[in-house]
């Protein structure tokens, strides 16, 4: 009774035992992501005759301000004409993390 006591003991005690490993050698590689989103600005503008959409142009502009003095340029050219108007929108596309520059400030320069 007393060596099955013993041989149960030694044997939980090997069981529970950690089994020291050599570390796995990986390569740690740091990977640097950069938060893109997009790189110009893009006016989307339509033109209208009579009320109806008669083409889309669309245009990219590296500074927001050169974005908006196109888009008001086009709607003064096409208001011009009779039963002619035209309307769009500047847009650029930012992602979190991704940080505004001095081209994306509307003021005068």
């Amino acid at each position: 009774m007393k060596k099955l006591f013993i041989t149960l003991l030694v044997t939980s005690f090997i069981g529970c035992a950690q089994v020291k490993k050599e570390p796995i050698k990986e390569s740690i590689v740091e990977q640097k992501t950069m938060v893109v989103g997009d790189q110009y600005w893009t006016l989307d503008f339509t033109y209208f005759y009579k009320g109806k959409e008669t083409e889309t142009v669309i245009l990219q502009y590296e500074h927001r301000r050169d974005c908006f003095e196109a888009m008001f340029k086009m709607k003064k050219e096409a208001n011009q004409k009779p039963n002619q108007s035209g309307g769009g929108y500047c847009k650029k596309l930012f992602v979190d993390g991704q940080e505004k520059t001095d081209k994306d400030q509307l003021g005068f320069r």
